[in-house]
């Protein structure tokens, strides 16, 4: 068959239209004409509109459903994974029906309670959700790992807190102020003192009982200070003479003697020594940073309307 005969047989619509008999030429424009005034109606917008709304919405309501569960094969794996976590191996195939059962169980009672609004006014499901929030946040933001230059510049900048204090090994004789007021207390302690030899190192049975311990190793000024107070004691003994009895000092209980067996003073460690510790901090603090910031830009999305007549973020 050649082209032009092709180009014979596929003829215009309108074309073949027109060569149809008068009475199928005027029932085809009859239909063209009602079509053009169907397509003019409003009534047929709104019925077509009203379809594709209803469409579109038993499509979401198929998905927001909270009496829909649909159990797909990414939420079995994960139920697989949690198992294997646990056990060590993959359940089997009557173990895994039974994970999904139990998580559809679950499941169930759970979108009840959201039904019944039991997550409403719960202050353990506000702070679990908060918690999580929080983590999400975290891990949306994790701070890059620091460089070397950032954590020298870091330790400089925070030096006192990496400094290493003080610390003291000492022996003491107490003196309760209880049994004959405070000056007979101190007077005690002062014959005592003159007593004691130079070379004895400890000598608790010279004083009265004392309800704690009577030597003490490497303790730091905090650890003085949370047992007896910050009292001339607790300033001594970072200040009296090492090897050698002197004395009396007040603290919180009575009077003592004390004899300094070592003492270092503080010291601030290089950079090297606390690497670890710098970059923990550092991390913390750059999480802490990023936290408040991706904060700030969800607070950005929030009014806060106070009834007290103020308004805020």
């Amino acid at each position: 068959m050649t082209a032009l005969g092709v180009r014979r047989r596929v003829r215009p619509v309108a074309a073949v239209a027109t060569n149809l008999p008068k009475p199928a030429r005027r029932s085809a424009m009859r239909w063209k004409m009602a079509l053009r005034r169907l397509g003019s109606e409003p009534l047929v917008h709104f019925l077509i509109a009203g379809s594709v709304l209803f469409a579109g919405g038993e499509l979401y309501r198929r998905h927001t459903d909270i009496y829909r569960i649909e159990v797909s094969p990414r939420h079995v794996e994960q139920l697989a994974n949690g198992y294997a976590l646990q056990f060590g191996a993959k359940p089997d195939a009557a173990t895994r029906d039974e994970l999904i059962r139990r998580d559809v169980h679950d499941e169930m009672l759970y979108r009840q309670g959201l039904a019944l609004k039991l997550d409403r006014d719960d202050e353990i499901v506000r702070r679990r959700v908060i918690q999580k929030m929080q983590f999400l946040m975290q891990d949306l933001n994790a701070p890059a790992e620091p460089t070397t230059a950032q954590l020298g510049a870091y330790y400089q900048a925070h030096a006192a807190k990496y400094a290493v204090p003080a610390k003291v090994s000492f022996s003491h004789i107490y003196f309760s102020a209880d049994r004959g007021g405070d000056a007979a207390a101190r007077a005690k302690a002062l014959q005592v003192l003159k007593a004691l030899p130079s070379t004895l190192t400890r000598a608790p049975d010279r004083g009265d009982p004392f309800p704690d311990l009577y030597d003490f190793s490497s303790f730091e000024p905090a650890q003085v200070a949370r047992l007896f107070g910050d009292t001339p004691f607790a300033q001594a003994v970072f200040a009296a003479p090492v090897g050698a009895w002197s004395g009396p000092y007040r603290s919180g209980y009575g009077w003592h003697l004390i004899r300094i067996a070592d003492r270092q003073a503080p010291s601030q460690p290089p950079l090297a020594a606390v690497r670890e510790a710098v970059r923990d901090d550092y991390l913390a603090d750059a999480q802490g940073a990023s936290n408040a910031l991706a904060f700030d830009k969800l607070a950005a999305r929030f009014q806060v309307v106070r009834h007290d007549g103020a308004q805020g973020r």
